[in-house]
């Protein structure tokens, strides 16, 4: 079986500029067409941002979710680990994509005898007290239902500009795995864990070792890599999807 992982496509909505949307398409495309059927997994900020209204659900994503539809209808199996941008995914995506959602802080899997650990890899390890102070209170039942009495379209709008993910990515490019998410992952490690894979920091690393191997996933705004594991195979890869497709570059 093949599986393909990958984070951070921080989708905006269309007609907005989105820098790698129609190569994220592509790359779909790719998958449904060129390989059996297998699994897909989303490792978080898919969306930019994503919340459901009970009658009312984000526009302007619709070809994305039809092009996960497709490969979930040919049979492939699509899970998703919500991220800090997109936590709120509930029914209608579930129900449009056939998505698996997995809300926990991170998943441990069986796979061909690898205790492999997959997580979208925010507030992970010491440090960064703010963001795990405010997530319990931004992820509570309480924040979702204040964020319910708000229009959608004032809801959206201050999400996005709180978010503000173009001019954070172009402020922010890391070059190595910060200090505190990689005593987190030495700690599994030394717990037992054979694979750990990341996504959230937007940088595009691997890092094998006789015992052990460490993926950080990189994103889909500049870097374009996904993860490919493949029952049997001596070495799984981090690739990067090169497509034709033409892009809106702001």
């Amino acid at each position: 079986m093949d599986r393909f992982f990958l984070s951070d496509v921080h989708l905006f909505p269309e007609p907005e500029c989105h820098p790698g949307r129609e190569t994220f398409i592509s790359f779909l495309d790719y998958l449904h067409d060129s390989f059996d059927p297998g699994e897909l997994w989303i490792l978080g900020d898919l969306f930019d941002f994503w919340f459901e209204y009970r009658t009312v659900v984000p526009s302007g994503y619709e070809r994305c979710i039809s092009s996960i539809r497709k490969l979930t209808d040919k049979g492939w199996v699509f899970h998703f680990i919500p991220g800090n941008h997109d936590f709120w995914v509930g029914k209608h995506f579930v129900e449009s994509t056939g998505a698996i959602i997995h809300p926990d802080e991170y998943l441990i899997l069986d796979l061909n005898g690898k205790k492999v650990l997959l997580s979208h890899g925010d507030g992970l390890g010491p440090g960064d007290i703010g963001y795990k102070l405010m997530k319990p209170v931004l992820r509570s039942t309480i924040s979702k239902f204040l964020f319910y009495l708000l229009h959608p379209d004032l809801g959206t709008f201050l999400a996005r500009y709180f978010s503000d993910t173009s001019k954070r990515i172009l402020r922010r490019d890391l070059d190595r795995i910060p200090s505190g998410t990689q005593k987190w992952i030495n700690e599994k490690f030394d717990e037992g864990i054979d694979i750990i894979i990341t996504g959230h920091t937007h940088l595009d690393t691997l890092i094998r070792t006789d015992e052990s191997t460490y993926v950080s996933l990189g994103d889909w705004l500049t870097r374009f890599t996904y993860f490919h594991m493949r029952d049997g195979a001596e070495a799984d890869e981090l690739l990067e999807y090169s497509s034709n497709s033409p892009e809106c570059r702001e």
